[in-house]
């Protein structure tokens, strides 16, 4: 890329650069992370971006999880099975980016197919966490945590379908945000769960979650709730999400509910009824399905070219009757009505993982493995069955990070982001 570019926007230029510098000079440092750069595209980006006059994103540096078709590269979505084209458009989402001024950095690195909330893949690597050396970053979309915990993009875009931003925002120590399903579109982003599926983002802080949120999402007009700070209760649930938790962990997050506390908001710890019927639902089965019936043109031919971990939770979609699964919807929608009611414009509290990221060697025993994955996703996944809004937000103690989760009810993603920005607050004193 030729740095004497006509630029009006010097720092961005700067600020590319330094970036490219990172990976000339400590490749090993960022390896795993990205599966490509759009290296190729700086000058035409730059001198798009150049041309704005005003846009949300402009000066900022995007990573784009490998899930995303992007104009001109190839969208593997961590695998070694699918047929590869060159992308002859942006996802939609992907556009909205560009529109609103943001630089494409690269693909990340992620978990084969989004299928894990540990962000191990054995075709590209595994990006080291940054925070916990040797340790797993979390998943899915594991490259894109690490390039915005190393300050390499300012926004990570990816999906989460069961906590795939949140979790690796809590095992790296940043922000995370999951909008409700369909705020942002999914056209032309490889599906795991058509039911669960959602576009998320990652940054280091609120503000830039967002902005990414604004620029991405759909233009429509959705109900969002004025109320008072001070009409919120942010609820413990006494029944939910921190079975077996890790010692260290519960004592970080009661500090940050002290923090919460003594900001002056409510909160208070009870018993939440339909959770009780939501941990009886198998869950699974809606990504085992829907996994299964998206890629099984594929698949089943190639599944020797698939993780292991991954082609076992797709099969599993051979024990699931078509009745159990359009049962499986039935209940979802039912549940999806009786949460609203009950949390209606309050949030949920709870940390957004219950252990510490696991070392990756340890997770090359597949029972291990199995364990420590459907724990990573319990508390992370119940947003994305209420077909809610969630974000996980850091909280460090002795420099060690947790993520404090809130979750709202749907289509109060505007709420939930400016409630994110007074709590944000209240866990940096």
């Amino acid at each position: 890329m030729n740095k004497e570019i006509n630029s009006d926007n010097e720092k961005l230029v700067n600020k590319v650069f330094e970036i490219l510098s990172k990976f000339k000079e400590n490749p090993k440092k960022i390896e795993n992370i990205f599966t490509e750069l759009f290296e190729k595209d700086f000058e035409v980006q730059l001198n798009e971006i150049n041309k704005l006059k005003y846009g949300l994103l402009k000066g900022l540096v995007i990573s784009v999880k490998d899930l995303f078709d992007v104009k001109g590269y190839q969208t593997r979505g961590g695998t070694k099975f699918l047929e590869l084209d060159i992308s002859l458009r942006d996802a939609t989402c992907i556009s909205n980016i560009r529109k609103a001024g943001g630089l494409l950095l690269g693909h990340t690195n992620m978990t084969e197919l989004a299928y894990s909330g540990l962000g191990i893949n054995p075709h590209y690597g595994t990006p080291d966490n940054p925070l916990y050396p040797g340790a797993v970053p979390g998943g899915s979309t594991s490259g894109g945590a690490v390039s915005v915990a190393l300050d390499l993009s300012d926004i990570a875009i990816g999906t989460d379908t069961g906590g795939s931003t949140r979790i690796p925002a809590a095992f790296t120590g940043i922000t995370g945000f999951k909008p409700t399903q369909d705020s942002i579109s999914r056209d032309g982003v490889l599906t795991l769960s058509s039911s669960l599926d959602s576009v998320g983002l990652m940054a280091k802080n609120v503000e830039l979650c967002k902005l990414g949120y604004q620029a991405m999402r759909r233009k429509i007009n959705t109900k969002q709730d004025k109320l008072e700070n001070k009409n919120i209760k942010f609820i413990i649930p006494s029944n939910f999400g921190f079975e077996n938790i890790d010692t260290e962990i519960q004592e970080a997050f009661d500090f940050a509910k002290k923090k919460i506390i003594e900001s002056g908001y409510e909160v208070i710890e009870m018993n939440v009824p339909v959770l009780d019927l939501y941990k009886k639902v198998p869950i699974w089965q809606f990504a085992s399905v829907e996994c299964a019936t998206e890629y099984f043109y594929l698949y089943d031919e190639k599944k020797h070219l698939i993780d292991p971990n991954v082609l076992k939770r797709i099969e599993r979609a051979s024990e699931v009757t078509a009745v159990e699964y359009n049962l499986l919807k039935n209940i979802r929608e039912n549940l999806i009505e009786e949460f609203n009611k009950f949390l209606k414009n309050n949030f949920l509290l709870m940390p957004t993982v219950t252990i510490n990221p696991p070392l990756l060697e340890n997770c090359l025993n597949y029972e291990y493995y199995d364990e420590v994955n459907l724990v990573s996703l319990r508390n992370t996944t119940l947003a994305n069955y209420m077909n809610g809004c969630s974000i996980s937000i850091p909280y460090f103690e002795d420099k060690k990070p947790i993520g404090i989760m809130l979750n709202a009810t749907t289509n109060k993603d505007d709420y939930l982001l400016s409630i994110s920005y007074d709590i944000e607050k209240a866990l940096q004193k």
